[in-house]
């Protein structure tokens, strides 16, 4: 039996991560969305959020589209920090305008519209090399990034130094455990998500945050029911 818990991976395992990341990004890139409506809807509409002031806001592991477009309508904030090792390789991305199969015109991914509207300051480092400086964030939203990264711990680390006392975190996480090792044995072998962890280990290393917003999505109500038992949903503050 695997272990169910992999926090760690070496250089070149993230590597091929990343490569796969790439190329699933480059190859869905007209749907406009990696499962961030998805998400929003499992944080209800992020209401929570509604009306607050945080002015440094940072997203991790952004991707081409990100969650933090769906935010920043609720809230007030000065400052827009997008953070992921591919971020350059997402701006060149185009989506593609048809009308009856035929190409017309091509559309840059939504991180180019949050770049020049916002002006936002753009990270292109691991979220383990994360340049932010200590406490200067007052929300830090990682979605569906921790079983992506070289090492969950570090980067885990990372998101708690740089988030300021009494800012907001948010996490969201498909949880992987023993059951899932029966039920989707492949998915133990996938190139994309290599970082396998489980509702305890998040629970051990967010215990700081006092939850504003907080469960843990059943099986049936994933996004992959077959491959993870649960879905972690934690808006918390520090």
């Amino acid at each position: 039996m695997l272990k169910t818990t992999i926090t760690k991976i070496d250089k070149a395992r993230w590597a091929k991560a990343q490569t796969f990341e790439l190329s699933y990004a480059q190859n869905n890139v007209n749907h406009g969305d990696d499962y961030n409506h998805w998400w929003r809807k499992q944080f209800d509409n992020y209401k929570v959020l509604n009306k607050l002031t945080l002015p440094s806001v940072l997203e991790v592991g952004c991707g081409p589209h990100t969650n933090i477009r769906l935010i920043l309508q609720l809230i007030n904030f000065s400052r827009l920090l997008l953070e992921d090792p591919l971020i350059h390789s997402y701006l060149c991305m185009k989506k593609q305008k048809q009308i009856a199969n035929i190409n017309i015109f091509s559309l840059p991914v939504e991180i180019v519209h949050l770049q020049k509207k916002f002006n936002a300051s753009l990270l292109s480092e691991p979220l383990e090399e994360l340049s932010c400086e200590d406490e200067s964030i007052d929300l830090c939203v990682c979605i569906n990034v921790l079983d992506h990264v070289r090492d969950s711990d570090t980067c885990l680390h990372q998101i708690e130094r740089v988030t300021k006392k009494g800012g907001i975190i948010i996490i969201g996480q498909d949880l992987s455990n023993q059951e899932d090792q029966i039920l989707c044995p492949e998915s133990w072998n996938d190139t994309g998500h290599p970082i396998k962890m489980d509702k305890s280990y998040l629970d051990d290393r967010l215990s700081y945050l006092s939850p504003l917003l907080f469960k843990v999505l059943p099986r049936e109500e994933g996004r992959n029911p077959r491959c993870h038992y649960g879905t972690y949903i934690m808006i918390g503050r520090k």
